[in-house]
């Protein structure tokens, strides 16, 4: 055990990121997920480093209600992980017993609560230390999928377009694209080989989207959603999929769920997110338990290392 510290010297932007906190009220033991996202928080904020920003990639809530949303605060409210905190939002942050608009209402509300940033759209972008971040959102009242829209797509174009030459584009969906990390037999756990080809990912714009992506240098694509546990080379190997994969240069992390049970990994342990390193030429992702204070040294994730190493280009 002991705290974050960067890999290598010199580094030039850290992020902390974990998906699927699901904090939720009607959860049969409530104080279960608040202390898996309290434990990230204060594994973060006692970083050897000071961390740039922790990110979530949506479901922070189960309900997107305001008493779900009450709880989440609370976690965040007694410490500082990050001197920014940006929050993607999820399918289940948009399932509000009041409706679909009232959720995001709440959710928009919320978030600029919890991270100080003004925010009045789902979607958004940032810049970091050189380092573009963009989070990509529903822009519509639909289910389990993700509906982003032309508009969305549009912008999403105008944003990489004008990414930092050389340096990374971070890119936050809550829905993974169609048909990776194992999708759609791994959507839950068991397995089957007749489901829909979009289920668990990104709905009919998936193509599109990953076109979009593809078109540019060094993006990185971060999703959640499907609950899978950390795998990486091994299960590639054997099973076809990984949290971690590439295509046609672009790079797809699927993180596990923080605190809401996991499937199909190499290890369904919960409290496992990525710390994300960036440093000139290169950028390092490394899977954590920030439960037990200590990065990933069992499972190898690429090239056999126990974490990411892509070099920029």
């Amino acid at each position: 055990m002991g705290k974050i510290k960067p890999l290598y010297e010199n580094m030039q932007a850290c992020f902390v990121i974990t998906s699927d906190n699901h904090i939720d009220s009607k959860h049969p033991f409530p104080r279960i997920p608040m202390s898996f996202l309290r434990r990230s928080l204060k594994d973060a904020e006692n970083a050897e480093i000071p961390v740039d920003a922790y990110i979530t990639v949506g479901d922070t809530t189960s309900r997107g209600n305001e008493t779900n949303w009450e709880m989440a605060k609370k976690c965040f409210a007694d410490c500082k992980p990050a001197k920014q905190i940006m929050l993607t939002i999820g399918n289940h942050d948009t399932w509000n017993d009041d409706g679909y608009e009232a959720a995001i209402e709440q959710y928009l509300k919320s978030a600029c609560e919890i991270s100080g940033r003004k925010q009045d759209k789902t979607y958004f972008s940032a810049v970091i230390n050189g380092c573009k971040l963009i989070f990509l959102g529903t822009t519509s009242d639909s289910g389990c999928a993700a509906v982003l829209g032309g508009e969305q797509l549009s912008w999403l174009g105008r944003e990489l377009e004008h990414a930092p030459e050389g340096k990374p584009v971070f890119v936050f969906c809550h829905q993974s694209l169609n048909g990776r990390h194992g999708l759609p037999r791994t959507w839950d756990k068991q397995e089957k080989p007749d489901r829909a080809p979009d289920e668990g990912g990104i709905g009919d714009e998936s193509e599109q989207l990953a076109d979009i992506l593809k078109s540019h240098k060094n993006v990185f694509y971060f999703s959640g959603h499907s609950h899978m546990g950390l795998c990486g080379e091994n299960m590639k190997e054997k099973e076809g999929y990984a949290s971690f994969e590439k295509e046609d240069g672009l790079e797809l992390i699927n993180l596990p769920s923080l605190a809401c049970g996991n499937h199909h990994g190499e290890t369904d342990k919960m409290g496992i997110g990525v710390v994300v390193e960036v440093y000139a030429g290169r950028v390092v992702i490394r899977p954590r338990s920030f439960s037990r204070r200590r990065m990933n040294k069992k499972i190898i994730i690429r090239d056999r290392k126990p974490y990411l190493e892509v070099k920029l280009i």
